[in-house]
C-alpha cells in the first residue's frame, strides 16, 4: 500500500547542501522539489473533484492541478491518481482551490484555503535529509468528504502527514456543465447521479447509506488526538510497530505520544521461537468510542495486545489507570 517513487532533488544553496546532503533548486528564493498531486475520498460516500489546484508559493494562480473526474471511493487517506505533469522540480504550494461534488448529498462544494507553507517545506526538507535518493515525502494529497470537509496530507513511502483540515462552502452549479454531460432533463440528471452510487457501492453499502444517512462531522472526529501507546501482554516483546490512523495519517513512532485513533496497527513479535507479523484492523466506531471514554481529560491510554496463534484469536483491550474496555469488533490477521 505504501508508495515507492524514486526522487532526485537538487540544491544550489551550499547551506542546504550541507543540511540535506543533496541538491535542491532555488529560484527567486523559492525552493523547488519534485512532487506530484493526488486525491482521496471516503470509501462509503462517493465524491468527485470538479477542479482543483495547489497554488505555488508566490503565484497568483499558477500551480499544479489535482486529478479530477471519476467517482472517488478508495478510502479516506488513500491516494487515487498519480499524474506526471509539468516541470520536474516545482515550488511547493501555499494555497488550495478546489470544487467538488458529494453524490450522497447531491451537493457541490467550493473552497479556497491558505496552506501551512512553512510546515510543508519543513517536511520535504526533513524527508530529503533522511534519504536524499528516496526522500520520505514526494506527493501532496487533497481529501474531500461530505459536509464540505477538506484535508491535505504530505505523503511518501510509508509516512502520511496531515498538514491541513478545512471546511468548504456549499455552492450551486449546473450539473451538466460541471460533469461535462449536458443533461436533457432533470430526470436524466437524477438517473446519472443514482447510477454513480449504484456503480461504486455494494448493495448493502447503498442500503446502509439510504437507511442511516451521512455521519456529518465524522472526518473532524477522526482528528482527535489522545496520549496513548501499544503494549503487549507479559512474555511478549513488541517490535517494528507501524500505524494507519483514522485521519489518514501513517507512520512509525514508538512510545507514548499524542496521536489520532488507529485504523490499523502492525507489529512483530516472537512466538514459539519464530518472528511473527500481526496486522490488527479496528472497527472505527468501536475504537473511537473507547478512546473518547478512556482518554477524557487527557488521561493516558494503553492498548494492550495479547498475540495468539491462530491470529484471529488475538485479544485487544484499552485501559487507563481507572478502567478497561475489551474490544470485540477488530480483525487480526497475517
Amino acid at each position: 500500500m505504501f508508495m515507492k517513487h524514486k526522487r532526485y532533488i537538487r540544491i544550489t544553496s551550499i547551506f542546504l547542501l550541507l543540511l540535506a546532503g543533496c541538491s535542491i533548486t532555488m529560484s527567486d528564493n523559492i525552493i523547488k522539489f519534485e512532487w506530484d498531486a493526488t486525491e482521496s475520498a471516503p470509501k462509503l460516500f462517493p465524491m468527485e473533484i470538479i477542479k482543483g489546484n495547489f497554488i505555488y508559493k508566490g503565484e497568483a494562480e499558477l500551480g499544479l492541478y489535482i486529478p479530477s473526474g471519476g467517482t472517488l471511493v478508495d478510502g479516506w487517506g488513500n491516494p487515487v491518481s498519480s499524474h506526471v505533469t509539468g516541470e520536474k522540480y516545482k515550488p511547493l504550494p501555499d494555497r488550495l482551490n478546489i470544487t467538488f461534488y458529494s453524490f450522497a448529498e447531491k451537493q457541490f462544494y467550493q473552497g479556497e484555503f491558505k496552506l501551512p507553507y512553512e510546515k510543508i517545506v519543513a517536511l520535504f526538507k526533513e524527508g530529503v535529509a533522511m534519504n536524499s535518493e528516496y526522500p520520505v515525502y514526494s506527493s501532496i494529497m487533497a481529501g474531500i468528504a461530505p459536509g464540505g470537509a477538506v484535508s491535505v496530507w504530505v505523503l511518501g513511502s510509508g509516512d502520511y502527514t496531515e498538514v491541513f483540515f478545512g471546511q468548504a462552502e456549499k455552492i450551486d452549479l449546473d450539473s451538466g456543465a460541471a460533469f461535462g454531460l449536458p443533461f436533457e432533463s432533470e430526470e436524466q440528471e437524477k438517473w446519472y447521479i443514482e447510477k454513480q452510487l449504484i456503480n461504486v457501492l455494494e448493495p448493502e453499502e447503498l442500503a446502509s447509506l439510504k437507511k442511516n444517512g451521512i455521519p456529518f462531522g465524522l472526518w473532524a472526529r477522526y482528528r482527535n488526538h489522545y496520549e496513548w501507546e501499544p503494549v503487549l501482554t507479559k512474555g511478549f516483546q513488541l517490535n517494528s510497530v507501524s500505524y494507519e490512523f483514522l485521519n489518514g495519517e501513517r507512520y512509525k513512532k514508538p512510545g507514548m505520544l499524542s496521536r489520532p485513533v488507529p485504523k490499523e496497527l502492525r507489529f512483530k513479535t516472537v512466538i514459539n521461537d519464530k518472528r511473527r507479523i500481526f496486522i490488527v484492523k479496528f472497527d472505527e466506531f468501536e475504537i473511537m468510542d473507547a478512546f473518547e471514554k478512556l482518554g477524557v481529560n487527557n488521561q493516558k491510554v494503553y492498548m494492550e495486545l495479547e498475540p495468539r496463534l491462530p491470529r484471529d484469536q488475538t485479544k485487544v483491550r484499552l485501559y487507563n489507570d481507572k478502567e478497561s474496555i475489551e474490544l470485540k469488533k477488530y480483525k487480526s490477521k497475517k
